[in-house]
């Protein structure tokens, strides 16, 4: 495979990078963004976040691992194929342009001796992983520069899990042959899924490591409301040396061959994929669940229990001020709780891993008409099975769940208050 250069240079700061194709088998071409530094130990392929109002942050935080001695190659997948940045479009791509990008990695790396790391983040790591395995199966047994992954918040589930079910996870993760580093936010959204997704990646045998970044959330290096906290700047600016040590562990430990063969994955036949057109509805539960626990403290101080709200029919929200439908459905479950209150409606919502000063000031600004307990370490959320943001759950008045939605909607719609209306008219046994 040849690599065509452009010649196109670009400035982003003080850093300079040029342009070069990735030739694809289908006549194609993969755009890649090479920012330059040949004293580096290591190169790095960056594949691009699927969403397009994050790129400008990926080019600085690129243009500062290049200041911090790292050769980056960068790539955005989606636009090189001209295809719509949506997780439908990224879940049907194979494995080509990515491997492709690491024909091309070995290639040059057999011109400069420099070893190479894959990084990809969030619903990218499934395209990663898939591209190793195709490159992989195109040179078993042969020498290789790749040193392996590093996944930043990877979401590596078949699909949008259901709130309060087990996940699937995608049939690739069963297939790891390479080392693998997997840095995790501290109150990311899959913090308390690490270790289940740790022993899913390894069960190979290949070496999997973790991280925990402290005290940022998932996207700290480019988050969407543009404002960081120390704790995200913080870990930004480390971040070109955690990847570097990163590199140095997977290094350690990576084989100078390929795997000689593939193991088989085995693909999972019984995905329940559920695709609403239209106004959303509450997921139902066939045989209902018996709620977990909730316990806690509101940010005004007060002592809560679930338990305590028995008798009556409750929706369970799990939210955060920082996303923005969770914050978007706040007055219409306002609505909802001032028209069914007399008939036994409840609603307790549970903020993710902020702290009591934070839920004070925003609710200066956005009213909230029930209680908001604590989630500071994110716990709670793990025991309900909380997988994203907004997601509710109505429990009976027998403390049953027997709904689910992860998803902010109006919720003082017909659509969504007549399931509600039959828990209200249900007599308690």
């Amino acid at each position: 495979m040849r690599i065509w250069f452009l010649c196109l240079g670009l400035m982003f700061g003080s850093a300079y990078a040029d342009s070069f194709d990735v030739p694809l088998a289908d006549g194609q071409a993969l755009q890649v963004t090479h920012y330059a530094q040949p004293d580096a130990d290591f190169r790095l392929l960056w594949l691009h976040s699927q969403y397009d109002e994050l790129l400008d942050w990926e080019v600085d935080l690129l243009a500062q691992f290049q200041q911090q001695g790292f050769d980056v190659w960068a790539s955005d997948i989606l636009e090189s194929l001209f295809l719509t940045r949506t997780s439908s479009s990224l879940r049907a791509l194979d494995g080509e342009a990515v491997a492709a990008l690491l024909h091309a990695a070995q290639m040059q790396s057999e011109q400069d001796g420099k070893g190479f790391i894959l990084l990809a983040s969030d619903r990218m790591a499934s395209l990663a992983l898939k591209g190793i395995r195709e490159w992989q199966a195109a040179h078993l047994g042969e020498t290789s520069a790749f040193k392996g992954t590093v996944l930043i918040f990877p979401n590596l589930y078949a699909t949008t899990p259901l709130a309060g079910e087990s996940p699937d996870w995608e049939p690739i993760v069963t297939g790891l042959q390479s080392p693998l580093m997997i840095l995790q936010p501290e109150q990311g959204v899959h913090r308390w899924y690490l270790a289940e997704l740790s022993r899913q990646l390894g069960q190979q045998g290949a070496p999997v490591y973790s991280w925990v970044l402290p005290q940022v959330k998932d996207y700290f290096f480019n988050p969407f409301d543009a404002k960081m906290t120390h704790a995200e700047r913080n870990i930004t600016d480390k971040l070109p040396q955690i990847i570097r040590l990163s590199a140095q562990r997977l290094s350690a430990v990576a084989s100078v061959y390929q795997p000689k063969q593939l193991v088989a994955i085995k693909p999972i036949d019984d995905i329940k994929i559920d695709v609403e057109q239209g106004l959303p509805r509450l997921h139902a539960f066939q045989t209902p669940k018996s709620a977990p626990s909730l316990q806690g403290v509101t940010f005004e101080g007060e002592a809560l229990d679930l338990a305590d709200l028995r008798g009556k029919v409750v929706l369970v929200n799990f939210w955060a001020t920082w996303c923005p439908p969770c914050v978007t459905e706040i007055p219409s479950m306002n609505r909802l709780l001032a028209k069914y209150r007399q008939q036994g409606l409840d609603i307790l919502s549970v903020d993710f891993q902020q702290s009591a000063q934070e839920i004070a000031e925003f609710v200066k600004t956005i009213p909230v008409d029930y209680p908001i307990m604590l989630d500071e370490d994110g716990r709670l959320s793990k025991q309900w099975g909380v997988f994203s943001f907004p997601t509710t759950f109505v429990v009976d008045r027998q403390g049953y769940i027997r709904y689910s939605l992860n998803q902010g909607v109006e919720w003082d719609v017909p659509e969504l208050e007549a399931p509600l209306r039959v828990l209200l008219n249900e007599r308690v046994h």
